[in-house]
Formats: structure tokens, C-alpha cells, sequence
């Protein structure tokens, strides 16, 4: 059997079962969820820092989706990859979490894999994107299936959400779609600080540069969304966030529900930050 294992250290998720349902448990205390909006959400946008940074977001997304009751195969959209290459595609059989293995569906990757040019993503790969939300899956999604990718920031992406769409449906299975991105990474670590630094560098990214892709992320405005990230250097794997609103806008959905908003800097300040947002659609 062809089972992925893990590759992130601790520091990114707890290392076992009882620790990762601790944590999740604690993101939900006192949450009341989108109200409104429950059972209804076919897709969603969550970062992917290690939980200490992100976690509460994520687990509110994954939360929020997880009220549909007929999800066959969570997809995720993970990224770092170039404009310019193709879409990387899982092909094990399974991989590992602290939760249990989640089954690779296997029907649907070779039906993508015939449909169009994919990259198998290597065995080795340690990327973070996807990693890092498949104990969220397990816990939310105990029964289901997993297919996941890295979408790189061009048009594919959105050809690739549409085509794992269209091959769900022809085939019956009921899928949730998650792209995952972080936002504006700002500050000397990152080499960019176009607001130079302080307070009003932290304002410009939460109210300028965040706020622009966020807004374009809830209006699933595809082409406007790849393009501020890469002119204005908004998020980090646009690409995943592409994916995900193009299978879900193919699903029915008409716009997005921010969840939450916040950056590094608030739970830790420093020089350099990231901006995290999360979003249903």
C-alpha cells in the first residue's frame, strides 16, 4: 500500500490523536458558527501557518462545511508552486495523520489524470499546504475521502477546479473544496516592506493589501484575484484559492462569507507578519 506519511515537525500540529483534538475543541470554545449558513457551504479558503498561528481559523472553515452530512471526498488545494507549471496531483493510496489515514479516492484521481496534464506530486515533498489541514479533514470529515493537489497561480488552476467539478458529479461523488492560502507576508523575513515598517505598515496590510484580495476571494472574482496577488504580493498559493472558488462557483455557490480575519502580528507581534483569512462559499 502506497501510504504518505507525515513530514512537518510538532510545531505545525500536535503529533498525536488526543493532542490534535484537544486543540481543535479549543479553536471552537465560544464560537457559534456562520450563522445562517449552516449545512449550505460547498467550499472554503483557510490558511496554512502551523495551528499556533492559524489553526482557529481553519477549524472554524473546516467546522462550518462539515454541517453538510453528504460529503463523499474532502478536496484540498494546496500551492507553492510557479505560474508556470502544472498542477501537482496526489496519487497515494493513503496519508498518514495523528487521526487516522485518510484513503486517497483513487477513482477520481484517475479520472483527472485522463482528463488532463498533472504532475504526481513526489513522495518526498514536505509542503506545508495540505499537510497541515488533513487532521482537520479527519476530524471533521471522519468517513471521507481525500483529494488533494498543489495549483499553481495561473489560469489552470481555475481549469483544474472545474474539471475536478465536472468529474465529481459525472461520477456521483459529493465533494467539499478547500483552497489553502495565506495572505500578505510582510516584513524583513520576507523581504518585502514596500510601507516600511511599524504601525502603519501593519494598517496597509490588514486594510489595503489583505483587504483587496479578501474582498476579490468573496466576490469570486478569479481573474482580479490572481492578478492582485501578483502585482500587489497579497497571498502566498493564490493558485489553491482559485482552484477551490472555481469548483465551488461550479457547484452553485454565488459568493463567499468571511469567517474571520486576523495576522501573525496579533497573536505574535513582530517585525514580520502574515495576514490569514477564512472564508465559505
Amino acid at each position: 500500500m502506497s501510504r504518505r506519511k507525515r513530514t512537518l515537525p510538532r510545531g505545525w500540529y500536535p503529533g498525536d490523536a488526543r493532542g490534535c483534538r484537544g486543540e481543535i475543541e479549543s479553536f471552537l470554545e465560544g464560537w457559534e458558527g456562520v450563522r445562517g449558513k449552516e449545512g449550505k457551504g460547498v467550499g472554503g479558503i483557510v490558511p496554512h501557518a502551523g495551528w499556533y498561528f492559524s489553526g482557529r481559523l481553519a477549524a472554524r472553515v473546516f467546522r462550518s462545511l462539515s454541517q453538510r452530512e453528504d460529503v463523499d471526498t474532502v478536496v484540498i488545494y494546496g500551492g507553492h508552486l510557479g505560474a508556470e507549471e502544472t498542477p501537482h496531483i496526489v496519487t497515494d493510496e493513503a496519508w498518514e495523520t495523528p487521526l487516522g489515514d485518510m484513503e486517497i479516492d483513487q477513482n477520481l484521481v484517475q479520472g483527472l489524470l485522463k482528463e488532463m496534464t498533472l504532475t504526481k506530486e513526489p513522495y518526498a515533498s514536505s509542503d506545508n499546504t495540505i499537510e497541515v489541514q488533513l487532521p482537520m479533514a479527519k476530524y471533521f470529515f471522519p468517513k471521507a475521502k481525500l483529494l488533494a493537489f498543489r495549483s499553481p497561480p495561473s489560469s489552470e488552476a481555475a481549469t483544474l477546479g472545474e474539471i475536478v467539478e465536472r468529474i465529481a458529479r459525472a461520477k456521483g461523488i459529493s465533494i467539499v473544496a478547500i483552497g489553502s492560502t495565506d495572505l500578505t507576508h510582510y516584513g524583513p523575513n520576507y523581504g518585502f516592506m514596500p510601507k516600511g515598517s511599524g504601525v502603519s505598515a501593519l494598517k496597509w496590510v490588514k486594510e489595503e493589501n489583505d483587504r483587496g484580495f479578501v474582498e476579490r476571494a468573496l466576490r469570486m472574482d478569479l481573474e482580479g484575484l490572481l492578478e492582485h496577488a501578483e502585482t500587489r504580493g497579497s497571498a502566498c498559493s493564490a493558485g489553491a484559492a482559485v482552484s477551490a472558488i472555481a469548483t465551488s462557483k461550479a457547484m452553485g455557490a454565488q459568493q463567499g462569507v468571511l469567517v474571520d480575519y486576523y495576522t501573525s502580528y496579533e497573536i505574535l507581534p513582530d517585525d514580520s507578519f502574515v495576514g490569514y483569512a477564512g472564508i465559505i462559499y
